[in-house]
């Protein structure tokens, strides 16, 4: 196993307390001073490890990434059928952790760069690759292979769509009500 750096160590913690600040003040008002602030470094250790705002903007991109995919493995452990599988990739996307006010609010924001940044385009065309790959795998074992595609695909687009609703309303949809929704959308894409 790779040790870390003591650079990479610090960019982590950097990732962490940028993330941190876009949810706390949006991706306008994060600087790398109120970065560097709830990091409890200056400024300009910041910008040494993250030469400029878009630098920064990626891993924030990164990280909220990776806290998704964190909890698609969490709850992968405990999946022993493809149904179960299917269904742990779903409720991932509206843990409690990740899906509140707050973290829904910051998406929005972020995903609103993803047009005018390469970088936020490339990582979050991985993300949706990953997820439309993870439901065509599980999707295999109960429609016919020309239909895994496109229903992966609305699967993810009706992910995304609870998500930027639940980050621009003021009224909050909880964890169980969005799985709810999935159910409802779900039971009409797939057969009995």
């Amino acid at each position: 196993m790779k040790a870390s750096s003591i650079s990479d160590i610090r960019r982590s913690e950097l990732s962490r307390a940028a993330f941190e600040a876009v949810i706390l003040y949006g991706l306008r008002g994060t600087t790398l001073d109120k970065v560097g602030a709830i990091a409890g470094v200056s400024k300009g250790v910041v910008l040494h490890h993250f030469k400029d705002k878009g630098a920064l903007l990626e891993a924030v991109f990164r990280r909220s990434n990776s806290l998704l995919s964190r909890s698609v493995v969490e709850l992968y452990a405990y999946a022993e059928t493809p149904y179960e599988r299917f269904w742990s990739i779903i409720v991932a996307n509206f843990f409690e952790t990740i899906f509140n006010p707050r973290v829904c609010q910051a998406w929005v924001s972020l995903i609103s760069e993803v047009p005018h940044s390469d970088h936020c385009q490339r990582i979050q065309t991985v993300c949706n690759e990953r997820i439309r790959s993870n439901f065509e795998h599980e999707l295999k074992h109960f429609l016919p292979a020309s239909e895994t595609a496109p229903t992966a695909r609305i699967i993810g687009q009706l992910i995304d769509g609870i998500w930027v609703r639940a980050g621009m309303l003021p009224d909050q949809i909880t964890s169980d009500e969005a799985i709810d929704e999935m159910v409802f959308a779900v039971s009409r894409l797939l057969p009995s």
